[in-house]
């Protein structure tokens, strides 16, 4: 019938809302080493998001903020299985790995 794309930004989106949908997350951002990665010319990180096509499936890195007072590990381990679960079901897509680097703390 013929070929269905879906762009890195509609996939980027789905990773956003399931952030968004993860407790103790407060955010993406690039960070200091995003934003040294884009002056250097290297992968763009965009809104904490990096994504990367590879032999096993989509590699996905975020950059996340996390609220204070909470298990990093834990919370991360949510957001990995949040995001792997979104992107799957809506594109159907394999996925490589989910990358997670905490970038800040919130103390709000």
């Amino acid at each position: 019938m013929g070929k269905v794309n879906i762009s890195k930004q509609i996939i980027a989106k789905i990773i956003g809302i399931a952030v968004n949908a993860t407790n103790g997350i407060i955010c993406t951002s690039t960070g200091v080493v995003g934003k040294i990665t884009n002056w250097l010319g290297g992968n763009r990180i965009q809104n904490g998001i990096e994504l990367k096509e590879t032999d096993r499936g989509l590699d996905i890195h975020l950059c996340v903020t996390v609220q204070h007072r909470l298990k990093m590990p834990e919370v991360c381990k949510v957001l990995q299985s949040n995001v792997r679960e979104a992107v799957e079901k809506f594109t159907g897509l394999s996925i490589g790995s989910i990358n997670v680097t905490i970038v800040g703390v919130s103390v709000k």
